[in-house]
């Protein structure tokens, strides 16, 4: 590994951060993004399955794109961004999520379905990939866990600095500000798109510089505060986006040891929620993310925003619009409003059955290869067995389901296993070697 970061010219002992004051990671201003340039490279993405879903998404596509950097060799690396990535697509795949086709970008060549390594340029180009010709239906899922900074502000009136993204080559390349994040993952979204995005990382709560947030003065919520607050007077985007991050724009995100293994801490306390609290609300997930930081002895206070005012009381999913508080609807321009008779007729919810009919992928388009080397799945690094196993599996809703899901191939415990079988032929897993 060391001389690959010799070759991007970081030097195993360069300082990642160039100053801490304050609790803040400084860095200087970054260049901002050529998002034209990074467009025409979309067509050299080779995104991979990383499982099959009992159960297909009909809707439209569900895209993801995962980013781990644990910054090896440097003197401010992490232990648990990579393993972050394990865990959150052992989660998904706990819960059924139905990702179509995805994009792993970690600094460990080895890691399964590894796409790239996280630099500067190639995150950009994945950015630009998961919500390059998006329509709507589709379900978008964003994961970074990392490092973060801030650098001062120079347009933006409503915050003295701005939040930023640590490439792996930041030394060389410089961050990637929040204002080209909101370009590259938030503005281009079309009505009729959803995406769900996790920001496991130090000064994250803006990250996106959406225009709603859920703000608490304390760490448990509670009374007149449990409602979206408009937080930013622009910023607003056609598709429904939900953030998740690790902690406020002045706060630090940290890694723990749990089960053996280093974990981003909000990634921990997501992965939980979504495992153990089926059918919660908006408000409550946030609340158990926040409360399980807290039996952990972390101050960090996750926070929530969003594209549009959510009703926090409605029921979480990482499907469908949002279900917006109404009494809020006015803060949102009206060209940005939800507009449910934009969606084709064939990825419209029906009122009873499913769609019939998916649009055809572009002309052009190279269906992404399955991941070879995980058997049956990614582990849920530093979450308890017993724990992983109660989480009520989170399907695409009723109405996209095709048929009822097939039955999930098993293996026999390790002890009872005769000659290695290969599984049904709707699975494509690599077959467990014998025990």
């Amino acid at each position: 590994m060391a001389d690959l970061f010799d070759i991007w010219g970081i030097g195993a002992v360069a300082s990642l951060i160039p100053m801490l004051a304050n609790g803040l990671l400084l860095v200087d201003r970054p260049k901002r993004v050529d998002i034209n340039a990074g467009r025409r490279l979309i067509h050299t993405v080779r995104p991979i399955i990383p499982y099959r879903a009992p159960v297909p998404y009909t809707g439209g596509r569900v895209r993801a794109l995962f980013i781990g950097i644990n910054y090896t060799g440097m003197r401010n690396a992490l232990r648990g961004c990579v393993n972050d990535v394990s865990s959150m697509l052992g989660t998904l795949q706990q819960i059924s999520f139905p990702i179509s086709e995805c994009c792993i970008l970690v600094d460990d060549p080895s890691f399964p379905g590894f796409c790239g390594m996280p630099t500067r340029d190639n995150i950009i180009k994945h950015m630009l990939w998961l919500t390059g010709d998006v329509r709507p239906g589709d379900v978008l899922f964003f994961h970074f866990s990392g490092h973060g900074g801030q650098a001062k502000a120079t347009r933006d009136s409503e915050e003295k600095y701005d939040q930023c993204l640590i490439p792996l080559d930041h030394v060389k390349n410089g961050s990637i500000l929040d204002d080209d994040l909101f370009l590259m993952l938030v503005a281009p979204l079309p009505s009729g798109v959803r995406m769900t995005c996790v920001f496991d990382c130090c000064h994250s709560a803006s990250m996106l510089d959406l225009p709603f947030s859920y703000v608490a003065p304390r760490v448990g919520g509670g009374g007149a505060c449990e409602y979206m607050q408009q937080v930013r007077r622009g910023n607003f985007s056609n598709g429904d986006v939900v953030m998740f991050s690790g902690c406020t724009d002045r706060g630090t995100s940290a890694d723990v040891q749990n089960g053996g293994h280093a974990n981003g801490a909000a990634t921990l306390a997501f992965t939980w929620s979504l495992l153990n609290t089926h059918g919660l609300s908006y408000l409550n997930i946030l609340l158990k993310t926040r409360e399980e930081l807290r039996k952990k002895g972390r101050v960090q206070v996750p926070q929530l925003t969003s594209s549009k005012p959510i009703d926090l009381y409605k029921p979480f999913s990482l499907f469908g619009m949002i279900t917006v508080n109404a009494s809020m609807m006015h803060c949102v321009p009206q060209q940005y409003q939800q507009r449910p008779q934009s969606l084709p007729p064939q990825v419209m919810p029906p009122a009873t059955g499913y769609p019939v009919h998916v649009p055809p992928p572009p002309q052009g388009y190279y269906p992404p290869p399955q991941s070879p080397g995980w058997g049956l799945g990614y582990p849920v690094q530093g979450i308890p067995v017993q724990q992983a196993t109660l989480g009520v599996s989170r399907c695409p809703p009723s109405q996209y389901l095709p048929a009822p899901p097939p039955a999930v191939y098993a293996p026999p415990p390790p002890g009872q296993r005769g000659p290695p079988q290969p599984p049904p032929a709707q699975y494509t897993f690599s077959p467990l070697p014998p025990g």
